[in-house]
């Protein structure tokens, strides 16, 4: 078997379906809702959002692997993680806290109205999950908080209990909107946005000499980007196969658990229709990052 196939059994995407397009109708395009965003930068440095994880945590967070098809909650609860880090470096007096993913993915799927045995979800449940119930943290659930594919699996069957849903409201995502275009992806990481993917793309796990997987096979999965580059166009993918996977050669300082995908391979995943910028306020603002993120050799 190869390695890309042993990670199919934890591909939890449900596809671009009749009820994904549905919640997908309710939120506006990047470009529809913030279109000051979408002028045209004049340079070419590359967007290492990820850089924000070093500057708040003092290294990149070390997040285990899923362990059943819940990898839509991975990709928008790490990628909600990272969010936190970039307001917190952009001068939010808040504290991070680690999100859990748990809550997003059976709260995702109550809202989709597809609770029960069978794993997975689609990425805009769980932002209309975020944008409208709200998120809790796993320092929130106390004892119980370190990721389970267990409590997944329970609250993907039957809902987040009542009494962690009553904690989710004060911490709703502020904002959401959809990102169909590689110009509105680049327009999100420059003003500090990440941006979850959700596609039937699949890839090789090796990287070549540039940080890159090469696009191979399918996979119903989530993952989230957190930087661009223009050089050898394309994005920073972070997926939730452990923190050491892909294995191969990294570019621009990039995590280990990350890849870069050339730019015609994403926006194949975009041209899916379910990839979702994320904000913390209501409305996407236009704002500078700290020159680091942009260093072109970024050590």
């Amino acid at each position: 078997m190869s390695d890309e196939m042993a990670f199919q059994p934890f591909c939890g995407w449900r596809g671009a379906d009749e009820l994904q397009r549905t919640f997908a109708g309710q939120f506006r395009t990047l470009a529809g809702s913030a279109p000051h965003l979408m002028a045209a930068a004049a340079s070419n440095d590359p967007v290492l959002l990820y850089k924000a994880w070093r500057e708040v945590l003092g290294k990149d967070p070390a997040y285990p692997a899923q362990q059943i098809g819940d990898c839509v909650s991975f990709g928008h609860g790490h990628g909600n993680d990272l969010l936190q880090c970039i307001e917190i470096s952009l001068g939010e007096p808040a504290v991070y806290q680690e999100t859990d993913t748990e809550f997003i993915y059976g709260m995702s799927r109550e809202v989709a109205g597809i609770l029960g045995r069978q794993d997975g979800s689609y990425g805009a449940a769980a932002v209309k999950a975020m944008t409208t119930v709200g998120l809790v943290s796993r320092a929130m659930l106390g004892s119980d908080g370190t990721y389970s594919g267990k409590r997944a699996k329970s609250w993907g069957l039957n809902g987040p209990p009542d009494s962690v849903r009553s904690e989710a409201a004060p911490f709703k995502l502020g904002s959401a909107a959809q990102v169909t275009t590689w110009d509105e992806l680049v327009a999100a990481m420059r003003n500090g946005y990440p941006v979850t993917i959700c596609s039937n793309q699949g890839f090789t796990l090796t990287r070549d000499s540039d940080g890159f997987c090469r696009a191979r096979g399918t996979w119903g999965h989530c993952m989230f980007i957190a930087g661009v580059r223009f050089d050898r166009p394309g994005a920073c993918i972070c997926q939730s196969w452990g923190p050491d996977c892909p294995t191969g050669p990294t570019a621009l300082d990039q995590p280990s658990f990350s890849f870069w995908a050339d730019r015609a391979v994403v926006e194949h995943i975009l041209g899916e229709g379910d990839s979702w910028a994320l904000s913390k306020s209501p409305e996407f603002q236009k704002r500078e990052l700290p020159p680091a993120w942009h260093y072109l050799d970024a050590a």
